[in-house]
Protein backbone atom coordinates (compact mmCIF):
# COMPACT_ATOMS: atom_id res chain seq x y z
CA UNK A 1 0.00 0.00 0.00
CA UNK A 2 1.25 3.29 -0.83
CA UNK A 3 1.22 6.07 1.70
CA UNK A 4 -0.89 9.01 0.89
CA UNK A 5 0.47 12.45 0.27
CA UNK A 6 -0.66 13.50 3.64
CA UNK A 7 1.64 11.15 5.22
CA UNK A 8 4.19 11.78 3.46
CA UNK A 9 6.80 14.88 4.15
CA UNK A 10 7.71 14.84 0.84
CA UNK A 11 10.02 13.32 -2.04
CA UNK A 12 13.76 13.21 -1.89
CA UNK A 13 16.23 12.54 -4.45
CA UNK A 14 19.95 12.12 -3.61
CA UNK A 15 22.61 13.69 -6.57
CA UNK A 16 26.13 12.95 -6.96
CA UNK A 17 27.21 16.45 -7.68
CA UNK A 18 26.68 19.78 -6.39
CA UNK A 19 25.96 20.82 -9.90
CA UNK A 20 23.42 18.00 -10.65
CA UNK A 21 21.65 19.53 -7.24
CA UNK A 22 22.16 23.00 -8.33
CA UNK A 23 20.59 21.88 -12.12
CA UNK A 24 17.89 19.98 -10.31
CA UNK A 25 16.98 23.01 -7.79
CA UNK A 26 16.84 25.36 -10.45
CA UNK A 27 15.15 23.32 -12.58
CA UNK A 28 12.18 22.73 -9.85
CA UNK A 29 12.02 26.86 -9.05
CA UNK A 30 11.61 27.17 -12.96
CA UNK A 31 8.56 24.77 -12.79
CA UNK A 32 6.98 26.47 -10.02
CA UNK A 33 7.98 24.99 -6.76
CA UNK A 34 8.34 26.60 -3.55
CA UNK A 35 8.66 24.67 -1.07
CA UNK A 36 12.55 23.26 -1.45
CA UNK A 37 15.35 22.00 0.78
CA UNK A 38 18.81 20.58 0.17
CA UNK A 39 21.14 18.49 2.66
CA UNK A 40 24.91 18.55 1.03
CA UNK A 41 27.97 17.57 3.16
CA UNK A 42 29.81 20.96 3.09
CA UNK A 43 28.02 24.51 1.76
CA UNK A 44 27.24 24.89 -2.20
CA UNK A 45 27.93 28.54 -3.32
CA UNK A 46 24.43 29.50 -4.83
CA UNK A 47 22.34 27.25 -4.03
CA UNK A 48 20.28 29.20 -1.50
CA UNK A 49 19.77 31.55 -4.60
CA UNK A 50 18.75 28.28 -6.58
CA UNK A 51 16.55 27.39 -3.71
CA UNK A 52 14.84 30.35 -3.69
CA UNK A 53 16.29 31.40 -0.29
CA UNK A 54 15.03 34.99 0.58
CA UNK A 55 16.96 37.81 2.77
CA UNK A 56 17.55 37.02 6.31
CA UNK A 57 15.54 39.74 8.75
CA UNK A 58 17.53 38.58 11.08
CA UNK A 59 20.80 41.73 10.71
CA UNK A 60 17.35 43.95 11.37
CA UNK A 61 16.37 42.10 14.36
CA UNK A 62 19.82 42.13 15.79
CA UNK A 63 19.94 45.88 15.12
CA UNK A 64 17.23 46.80 17.23
CA UNK A 65 18.44 44.31 19.88
CA UNK A 66 21.58 45.91 20.22
CA UNK A 67 20.07 49.83 20.21
CA UNK A 68 17.18 48.26 22.89
CA UNK A 69 20.35 47.06 25.05
CA UNK A 70 22.03 50.55 24.36
CA UNK A 71 19.54 53.10 25.54
CA UNK A 72 18.26 50.73 28.06
CA UNK A 73 21.66 50.89 29.90
CA UNK A 74 21.66 54.58 29.07
CA UNK A 75 17.80 55.10 30.91
CA UNK A 76 18.87 52.77 33.57
CA UNK A 77 22.52 55.07 34.07
CA UNK A 78 20.47 58.30 33.92
CA UNK A 79 17.75 56.54 36.08
CA UNK A 80 20.27 56.19 38.69
CA UNK A 81 22.04 58.94 38.84
CA UNK A 82 19.63 61.57 38.54
CA UNK A 83 16.18 60.14 40.33
CA UNK A 84 17.22 57.61 42.52
CA UNK A 85 20.84 58.28 43.71
CA UNK A 86 21.60 62.67 43.19
CA UNK A 87 25.12 61.93 44.80
CA UNK A 88 26.74 65.51 44.57
CA UNK A 89 30.49 64.49 44.08
CA UNK A 90 32.88 68.04 44.39
CA UNK A 91 30.12 69.91 42.48
CA UNK A 92 30.51 67.82 38.53
CA UNK A 93 27.40 67.30 37.18
CA UNK A 94 24.78 64.66 37.98
CA UNK A 95 24.69 63.26 34.80
CA UNK A 96 28.36 62.92 33.06
CA UNK A 97 27.56 61.00 29.47
CA UNK A 98 30.83 60.09 28.25
CA UNK A 99 31.29 57.74 31.70
CA UNK A 100 27.94 56.13 30.58
CA UNK A 101 29.74 54.97 26.76
CA UNK A 102 31.41 52.18 28.32
CA UNK A 103 28.48 50.52 29.59
CA UNK A 104 26.52 51.39 26.82
CA UNK A 105 28.83 49.96 24.36
CA UNK A 106 29.30 46.82 26.47
CA UNK A 107 25.15 45.99 26.75
CA UNK A 108 24.81 47.07 22.56
CA UNK A 109 27.33 44.39 21.80
CA UNK A 110 25.40 42.16 24.89
CA UNK A 111 21.49 42.71 23.02
CA UNK A 112 22.39 42.42 19.40
CA UNK A 113 24.78 38.83 20.42
CA UNK A 114 21.31 37.71 22.44
CA UNK A 115 19.16 38.65 19.65
CA UNK A 116 21.59 37.02 16.86
CA UNK A 117 21.61 33.98 19.06
CA UNK A 118 17.65 33.21 19.58
CA UNK A 119 16.47 34.52 16.51
CA UNK A 120 19.00 32.01 14.73
CA UNK A 121 16.83 29.53 16.79
CA UNK A 122 14.08 30.78 16.27
CA UNK A 123 14.57 31.23 12.35
CA UNK A 124 16.14 27.28 12.41
CA UNK A 125 13.67 26.13 14.63
CA UNK A 126 16.01 25.05 16.85
CA UNK A 127 16.24 22.86 19.32
CA UNK A 128 14.92 20.02 16.56
CA UNK A 129 15.82 16.69 17.74
CA UNK A 130 13.80 14.71 15.16
CA UNK A 131 13.19 15.71 11.06
CA UNK A 132 11.52 13.44 9.02
CA UNK A 133 14.24 13.04 6.16
CA UNK A 134 15.74 10.64 8.38
CA UNK A 135 13.32 8.39 7.70
CA UNK A 136 14.77 8.35 4.10
CA UNK A 137 16.59 5.15 4.27
CA UNK A 138 19.03 6.60 1.49
CA UNK A 139 19.64 9.55 3.28
CA UNK A 140 22.58 9.19 6.04
CA UNK A 141 25.09 11.09 6.95
CA UNK A 142 27.74 8.00 6.95
CA UNK A 143 27.73 8.38 3.46
CA UNK A 144 28.40 12.10 3.47
CA UNK A 145 29.14 12.10 -0.35
CA UNK A 146 25.80 12.78 -1.76
CA UNK A 147 23.48 15.79 -2.11
CA UNK A 148 20.04 15.97 -1.42
CA UNK A 149 17.02 17.91 -2.87
CA UNK A 150 13.49 17.06 -0.50
CA UNK A 151 10.48 18.64 -2.46
CA UNK A 152 7.82 19.31 0.48
CA UNK A 153 4.22 17.65 -0.26
CA UNK A 154 2.81 20.76 0.86
CA UNK A 155 3.85 22.32 -2.39
CA UNK A 156 1.27 23.07 -3.84
CA UNK A 157 2.64 22.21 -7.13
CA UNK A 158 3.27 18.62 -5.90
CA UNK A 159 2.66 15.96 -7.70
CA UNK A 160 4.66 12.57 -6.56
CA UNK A 161 4.36 11.01 -10.12
CA UNK A 162 5.45 13.74 -11.94
CA UNK A 163 8.09 14.76 -9.48
CA UNK A 164 9.26 11.39 -10.06
CA UNK A 165 9.97 11.77 -14.10
CA UNK A 166 11.33 14.96 -13.11
CA UNK A 167 14.40 13.82 -11.03
CA UNK A 168 14.59 11.14 -12.89
CA UNK A 169 15.43 12.82 -15.81
CA UNK A 170 17.56 15.30 -13.97
CA UNK A 171 19.92 12.15 -13.55
CA UNK A 172 18.86 11.36 -9.57
CA UNK A 173 20.90 8.58 -8.02
CA UNK A 174 17.78 7.61 -5.83
CA UNK A 175 14.32 9.01 -5.46
CA UNK A 176 12.53 8.12 -2.42
CA UNK A 177 9.16 9.22 -0.45
CA UNK A 178 10.01 10.62 2.86
CA UNK A 179 6.92 9.58 5.72
CA UNK A 180 5.83 11.65 8.19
Amino acid sequence: MKPSETETHGLIAAFATPEALMKAAARARERGFTRLDAFTPYPVEGLVEKLGGGTSRLPVYTFIGGAIGFFGILALQFYSVLIAYPIDVGGRPLASWPAFLVPGFECTILGAAFTAFFGMLAGNRLPRLYHPVFNAQSFSFAGGDRFYLLIASDDPRYDRTKLRRMLHRLDALAIEEVLE
